[in-house]
């Protein structure tokens, strides 16, 4: 009998989750023409966000994208951001695009991986860090890539197709395709 109920109780659960993802969809079609286009089968686990700012930023992404709990993309400053087909962000994922990420075909990235595609200017003294303004670059994924948990991306880097990077690294240089990655303290592990 209560095996019967959790089952009833999860199938409400899923459908309001389902509904609840495609109202949203629309939401953010409606309300920001042009600038959200996305494909088939974009899957969104609880607290998915995504933030518009007012330039006319754009996220396009591909079919058969999933994103798990707690990830969000913040849009902004007139960047774009352009996720590929079969795209896989487990929990806690960030994007952060005022430029340009643009993310291949076949990711999988784990949990509480980050993208930055601009830093805080900092150089004058006189004025407060916040009141300074970003510098701004590009963030390129290749296709077929594994990315660990808490990987954090950085602006200016190019990772080509096929790349693996381990968990906990900082990602401040390119990667050539077809690489391993791990952190220096993984690489102390090993020894």
């Amino acid at each position: 009998m209560f095996l019967l109920l959790f089952k009833f109780k999860r199938y409400i659960k899923n459908s309001y989750l389902k509904l609840s993802n495609k109202i949203k969809l629309l939401e953010w079609q409606k309300l920001h023409k042009n600038r959200f286009i996305y494909g088939k089968e974009i899957t969104m686990g609880t607290m998915f966000k995504i933030f518009f700012d007012d330039s006319t930023s754009v996220i396009k992404m591909g079919d058969v994208v999933q994103f798990r709990s707690f990830c969000q993309i913040r849009s902004g400053m007139n960047g774009t951001l352009v996720i590929g087909n079969r795209v896989f962000f487990n929990s806690y994922c960030s994007i952060n695009c005022m430029q340009e990420i643009i993310i291949g075909d076949d990711c999988q990235f784990g949990e509480g991986v980050k993208f930055y595609d601009h830093n805080h200017k900092s150089n004058n003294k006189c004025f407060k860090i916040n009141e300074q303004g970003y510098s701004t670059g590009n963030i390129r994924v290749g296709n077929n890539c594994w990315i660990g948990s808490d990987v954090i991306i950085l602006k200016d880097v190019e990772i080509g197709d096929n790349v693996i990077i381990g968990a906990g690294c900082i990602i401040h240089k390119s990667i050539p395709s077809n690489s391993k990655i791990v952190s220096e303290q993984h690489l102390k592990l090993l020894k």
